[in-house]
C-alpha cells in the first residue's frame, strides 16, 4: 500500500467515526424528543382530565345554583308578603306573585322598569326603596299607601333593607310589605265597638233619666187631653205635644235597644212560619194605611231551619217590610222570597225583601246601617242600625242593592241548621 492509499484510508477511518458519532448524538437526541414527547403527552392527558374534572365541578356548582335560585323563586311566589327589589339604578329586579296582587300591576309590566313609574312616594315625594338607596339605610317596620293599579289605596306594612354582594359593593334594595286592608278595618270595628260600648254606658243613664220625666209628661198631657171638650181648640194642640212625647219614647227605646248587649234566646225554628206570620200582620197594615201596594209571598213549602231567636228575626223581617212600604208612598209591588244560597253562600238560607219604591242613591247605600243616619224627614236612624245588629248576632249578613226610582232589594242570609 503506498502512501496515496494510506492516506485515502485514514480519512476514510475519519469520515465513518464523525458520521458514527453524529448519528450516535442525533439518535441520542432522538431520544430525548421521544421521551420528552411522552412527557408531554402525559402531561396533556393529565390536563385534560383536570379540565374533565374542573368542567364536572363547574356543571354541577351551576346545577346547584339554579336548583338553588329555583328554590328561592319557589319561596318568593308562594310568600303571602310582597316582595319587590330595584337595582342600584331605580329599575324593578323582582317582583313576586303577592306584589301583582296587592298592587295589581302584572310581573310583566314592571320588571326592568323605572320603580317610580309604577308607585308614588310619601308627603316628601320619594318612595322609601329610593330613600333607602340614598341613605343606605333599611327601615325595620312602618306602614304606609300603596296605591292600586286601578286607582284605589291600599294599606299595607312593610320594610326595606339594602343589598350587597360579598365584597360589600351595593347591588339595589328591596322592599317587603302585606296587605293590612283587613287588619284596618277590623282597628276601625273595635274603634266603633268602644265607641258604641262607650255611647251605650251613657245612654242608659241618659235614657233612664229621660223616660221617668218623658212619663210624667205623658200622664199630665193625657189627663188634660181628657179634661178638654172635643171641640176645645187646645185639644189638637195637646194632640200634637203627645204624639211629640211618643215619638221621642220611641227613640229613647230604640236607642236602648241598639246600645245594650244583644240577649237572644236561641232555638230551633222554621223560617218560612216567621215570614208568613210577620207578612200576614204586613199585609193588614197595608190595608189600614189604604195603600195601592201588591204584597207577593215567594218560597217553598218544604221546611227550612235555622237556630235563631223569632222574636228578633221577626223584628227584622218587621222593619225591613215596613221600610219598603215608606219607600212607595205612591204604591208598588213588595215581594217576600226565600231561597238556599248558592255557591259562595252554600249553607245559607237567604229570605230577602224587595219593592219598587224610590230606591237609594249609590253614596248612600253604605251608610243605611249606620247609627243615626236616615232620609227619612221623622226618622231616628236606628231602625236598620238594630236589623243589622241583630242579623249579625245570628252570625249572618245583609246585602243590598238599589237603583234611584227602581226600587230597593235587601237579602238577609242566614246559616243553615245543621242536623
Amino acid at each position: 500500500m503506498n502512501a496515496g492509499e494510506t492516506a485515502a484510508s485514514t480519512i476514510s477511518i475519519e469520515l465513518f467515526e464523525s458520521l458514527q458519532k453524529a448519528f450516535n448524538d442525533f439518535q441520542l437526541r432522538a431520544e430525548q424528543l421521544s421521551s420528552a414527547y411522552a412527557g408531554m403527552q402525559e402531561d396533556f392527558r393529565k390536563i385534560n382530565l383536570e379540565l374533565d374534572r374542573k368542567n364536572t365541578e363547574l356543571e354541577q356548582s351551576l346545577a346547584r345554583q339554579e336548583e338553588m335560585r329555583a328554590y328561592l323563586n319557589s319561596i318568593l311566589e308562594s310568600m303571602d308578603n310582597g316582595v319587590v327589589g330595584i337595582d342600584d339604578l331605580g329599575n324593578v329586579t323582582n317582583f313576586n306573585r303577592a306584589a301583582s296582587e296587592i298592587t295589581g300591576f302584572d310581573q310583566s309590566e314592571v320588571i326592568d322598569r323605572p320603580y317610580i313609574d309604577f308607585f308614588r312616594g310619601g308627603t316628601d315625594g320619594e318612595p322609601a326603596l329610593y330613600q333607602v338607596l340614598h341613605t343606605g339605610r333599611g327601615l325595620k317596620r312602618d306602614e304606609k299607601v300603596i296605591w292600586h293599579k286601578d286607582g284605589h289605596p291600599v294599606p299595607v306594612s312593610f320594610q326595606t333593607a339594602l343589598l350587597k354582594d360579598k365584597s360589600g359593593r351595593r347591588l339595589g334594595a328591596v322592599e317587603i310589605f302585606s296587605d293590612i286592608s283587613r287588619i284596618k278595618a277590623l282597628e276601625k270595628e273595635m274603634q266603633q265597638a268602644k265607641t258604641m260600648a262607650a255611647l251605650g254606658e251613657m245612654s242608659a243613664t241618659v235614657a233612664h233619666e229621660i223616660r221617668n220625666p218623658l212619663g210624667a209628661m205623658g200622664m199630665w198631657a193625657g189627663l188634660l187631653e181628657r179634661d178638654l171638650s172635643g171641640d176645645d181648640p187646645r185639644k189638637k194642640t195637646l194632640g200634637k205635644i203627645i204624639e211629640g212625647l211618643s215619638k221621642l219614647n220611641k227613640i229613647v227605646s230604640n236607642l236602648l235597644v241598639y246600645t245594650r248587649p244583644i240577649k237572644a234566646e236561641f232555638r230551633k225554628v222554621e223560617l218560612g212560619m216567621i215570614l208568613e206570620e210577620i207578612v200576614d200582620f204586613v199585609q193588614i197594615e197595608i190595608e189600614r194605611l189604604g195603600q195601592n201596594i201588591d204584597l207577593k209571598k215567594n218560597w217553598e213549602k218544604e221546611p227550612v231551619f235555622v237556630l235563631a231567636d223569632p222574636e228578633k228575626i221577626g223584628q227584622v223581617v218587621m222593619n225591613l217590610c215596613l221600610n219598603a212600604v215608606q219607600a212607595m208612598p205612591d204604591g208598588g209591588s213588595l215581594s217576600v222570597q226565600m231561597e238556599r244560597g248558592e255557591r259562595k253562600n252554600a249553607g245559607f238560607v237567604c229570605f230577602s225583601i224587595s219593592d219598587t219604591g224610590i230606591g237609594i242613591d249609590k253614596d248612600k247605600i253604605i251608610k243605611i246601617f249606620d247609627p243615626f243616619f236616615t232620609t227619612k224627614e221623622n226618622g231616628t236612624g236606628l231602625g236598620l242600625a238594630i236589623v243589622k245588629r241583630f242579623v249579625e248576632s245570628h252570625s249572618g249578613f245583609i246585602d243590598v242593592k238599589s237603583s234611584p226610582g227602581r226600587g230597593t232589594t235587601v237579602k238577609v242570609f242566614l246559616p243553615l241548621l245543621k242536623e
